[in-house]
């Protein structure tokens, strides 16, 4: 089975443990059915990703281009306006005045952010970052790259930053260079996660946290890490206030089924559940929405259907069900769990996280705690241990965790 499972793109250690464990009881048919629904990804260099970057490298146009780029929005408009005229002029005498002003101007509106997303980028003004946390509140952005720092109304992005954001090379991931990251995400490649998500107002964590550059001096790169120890100790109230954290991952994203049970299955195969982070903003989360290629679906009702459905161990959904449970509070209230760094233990076993202070600092906002800047990793489990005594001997647990699988 697990040829059959790395043949799709998964990795042979993820291969080899799901198989071993959440897929345990299935056959070979089975997940062949299921990874069949998969849409091919085309194994060549660049971003492949569904939501990826368009490019790695910021050239800026020549001239021509600009010139050539407003041309085309210029005529297209002159062309647009007697055919919108005219339209405007029947619906007016039919007393028919919605339409005027909502839909007879769409096609210009869409045609002149067709022409301004090939040199548009997405960039948070740091100004507002600093207010956002002040505020405890969630710096959003909307699909015309507006920022608004709300309190309610948003949802969350929920992914892995290698596919979201990494470019693909023949043998890795590489980077996405320096200068288009100092410009921010171009808004090609916004567009491409933003118009997944159904919603007007969306958290992004790597727009609303900054990033530390390398060609920043000493003094810049504090201030920014400062920043981004502000957002984390704001995550907390960012996931539970938010109507939705929406998953896109990429191999869920080449799902095209409507069965909750082959979307189970694709999750526990998914990048997303080999991450310490996406599993502590599932727990988070009023609402954790998992999207396929052309489907939604809220993971509680996977969750719902799989208990009702497993009645023992020794049911064939059994390691799948296993395999999630712990992502949400509801499921982990109905297991004998008697603390949360004990839920942590069973759920994080699997996962891994790039940065190896954050092993410590993904559990803050689960825990409810302030993460301090210039904290080392030491520190910061000393402080769960200080805070929670109770935990001290799950904390001792997950330091023993070989996070990396």
């Amino acid at each position: 089975m697990n040829k059959l499972i790395e043949a799709h793109g998964i990795g042979p250690h993820r291969a080899r443990y799901v198989a071993e464990s959440a897929l345990a009881k299935f056959s070979q048919e089975d997940i062949r059915r299921i990874l069949s629904q998969l849409e091919t990804l085309p194994q060549i260099p660049g971003s492949n990703n569904p939501c990826g970057p368009v490019f790695n490298r910021y050239s800026p146009f020549p001239i021509w281009v600009h010139v050539l780029l407003w041309s085309i929005r210029s005529m297209g408009i002159v062309c647009l306006l007697p055919i919108q005229a005219g339209a405007a002029a029947v619906l007016l005498a039919r007393g028919r005045f919605a339409p005027i002003w909502k839909q007879i101007p769409r096609p210009s509106i869409e045609l002149v952010s067709w022409a301004s997303e090939f040199d548009t980028f997405i960039k948070a003004p740091v100004k507002l970052v600093e207010e956002s946390i002040q505020r405890g509140a969630a710096l959003c952005v909307n699909g015309n790259g507006k920022f608004s720092i709300r309190s309610a109304g948003y949802a969350v992005l929920s992914h892995v930053w290698g596919e979201t954001m990494g470019w693909q090379t023949p043998h890795a991931w590489g980077p996405v260079e320096l200068p288009l990251r100092r410009k921010g995400i171009p808004m090609a490649h916004f567009r491409r996660f933003f118009d997944r998500c159904d919603a007007e107002w969306l958290w992004v964590d790597f727009i609303a946290m900054p990033e530390v550059l390398e060609d920043m001096d000493a003094a810049e790169k504090d201030r920014m890490e400062g920043l981004r120890i502000g957002v984390i100790n704001c995550l907390r109230s960012i996931y539970a206030k938010s109507e939705k954290v929406v998953v896109l991952d990429t191999l869920l994203l080449r799902l095209k089924t409507r069965s909750p049970i082959d979307v189970a299955v694709a999750l526990c195969l998914s990048f997303w559940m080999t991450r310490l982070w996406t599993w502590v903003e599932a727990r988070l989360a009023p609402k954790v929405i998992v999207k396929t290629e052309d489907w939604s679906i809220d993971l509680d009702s996977v969750l719902e259907l799989l208990g009702k459905t497993v009645l023992n161990e020794e049911h064939r959904y059994h390691g799948v069900l296993r395999h999630l449970w712990t992502l949400r509070q509801e499921t982990i209230n109905l297991l004998d769990i008697s603390t949360l760094m004990e839920s942590v233990c069973i759920g994080c076993a699997s996962r891994f996280t790039d940065v190896e202070i954050d092993t410590g600092r993904a559990l803050y906002p689960l825990l409810g705690l302030r993460w301090e800047f210039g904290w080392d990793l030491e520190q910061g489990f000393r402080k769960i241990v200080n805070v929670y005594p109770e935990e001290a001997k799950w904390v001792m647990e997950f330091r023993q965790i070989k996070f990396g699988l």
